[in-house]
């Protein structure tokens, strides 16, 4: 039996790495007590939400892998990560308008929380897609010991593979450049501007099928996917972000999905589709009153006010958030079988249409969704599912 083979995203679960996290002992010596125990409880709730998923997981035969930060060679303390001036990494645009102005740049590591967002199973193989972050360095050598060099792929890294970026991007570029999107610009701002790597979650396997989402590397499926993964047929869609974030197929034939998919819900050839309204976050007076510091990219209900906070975070932790307010949590499910699924939150409307197809959901409340920008199916990577490639006939 393959120790790697994953084909779907609904086959019956047998083997899930699970993302990790520091221990909340990480920020002790963070002197403000306001910034110190919001970071403390984010990351508290976080573990004890892991560990429940980790037991029903488990309750469902399922073998889960978690390494700790410590095995990968994260520091244990945020002390660690400053610089010889006693500063946390560098600011940048941070001053009197700093909520208005932008971002800092920071040397504090994002933890190996989500690993489906820089890694995917395609077959027989973890495909490492964006192998150079930081964190997937660090999952790489874990991926290795549990499964086999030979059944990770680290080939983007090895042979130093650049992909060209969308002229939408380039364009956004140029713009930040105060440069014309003339030819020659967009010429140079190309050869510039290359990726060492590719979003995974941009990548929705389905049997035969792969849908892909090239709005930001156009010429992936070109240039990598069908020349080292000719077993599957790519099919091209630009829903111009990450797909787990937009729609997941809990079984043949069923699709939990937001309105963003309406334009390509053709491609699923007749599938059923329960569709998700997106939120009006200008209704949520809370978010609405933190969306103004920090441009909705995320949200600690009850640390709205927490200005200190809200500095450090946008200052120091920037890379370790995302854009929260165009994320709908309750679609970015992990199916575990042909009876159950793990769902973010005991949504009533999710629960009530996935009954309607024999789907139980498995409710794993994830409290600081909205901080760390993930659902259950970008904190895990399948790694082992019963069954082979088949023919959905999408």
């Amino acid at each position: 039996m393959n120790k790697v083979n994953s084909w779907d995203e609904f086959q019956p679960l047998q083997e899930v790495v699970l993302g990790s996290l520091y221990d909340s002992s990480f920020f002790n010596d963070v002197k403000n007590p306001k910034i110190r125990s919001a970071l403390k409880k984010i990351i508290d709730e976080t573990h004890e939400d892991l560990d429940f998923f980790k037991d029903q997981m488990r309750s469902h035969g399922i073998t889960v892998y978690q390494a700790t930060t410590k095995e990968m060679g994260y520091k244990d303390s945020i002390m660690d990560y400053v610089n010889i001036d006693g500063e946390l990494g560098y600011k940048r645009n941070v001053g009197d308008d700093f909520f208005h102005t932008g971002v800092s740049a920071s040397l504090i590591p994002n933890p190996p929380l989500q690993p489906r967002d820089d890694s995917i199973v395609m077959g027989n193989k973890i495909l490492c897609t964006d192998p150079k972050t930081f964190a997937t360095s660090k999952m790489i050598p874990m991926f290795k010991k549990w499964f086999g060099d030979e059944n990770v792929d680290t080939t983007i890294e090895d042979k130093d593979l650049l992909f060209t970026r969308s002229d939408k991007n380039l364009r956004n570029f140029l713009q930040k450049e105060n440069k014309e999107p003339t030819d020659e610009n967009l010429a140079w701002a190309r050869e510039l501007n290359k990726l060492g790597g590719f979003c995974s979650p941009n990548l929705t396997r389905i049997g035969k099928t792969c849908f892909v989402d090239t709005w930001q590397t156009p010429t992936v499926i070109e240039d990598f996917l069908g020349k080292y993964y000719n077993e599957f047929n790519y099919k091209k869609i630009t829903l111009g972000g990450h797909n787990d974030a937009i729609f997941s197929v809990v079984k043949p034939g069923v699709v939990v999905a937001s309105r963003e998919l309406t334009p390509h819900k053709d491609i699923f050839n007749g599938w059923d589709i329960i569709w998700f309204e997106d939120p009006n976050w200008d209704n949520v007076r809370h978010f609405r009153t933190l969306r103004f510091k920090n441009h909705g990219k995320w949200w600690v209900p009850g640390e709205e006010n927490n200005d200190e906070f809200t500095y450090f975070v946008e200052g120091f932790l920037n890379n370790w958030v995302g854009q929260a307010d165009e994320t709908i949590f309750d679609v970015n499910c992990l199916v575990v079988d042909d009876r159950h699924v793990v769902v973010n939150s005991d949504n009533p409307y999710l629960i009530e249409n996935l009954k309607k197809y024999q789907l139980e959901p498995i409710v794993c409340p994830l409290r600081h969704s909205f901080f760390w920008d993930g659902g259950w199916h970008c904190l895990t990577l399948d790694v082992n599912r019963k069954g082979g490639q088949i023919d959905y006939g999408i």
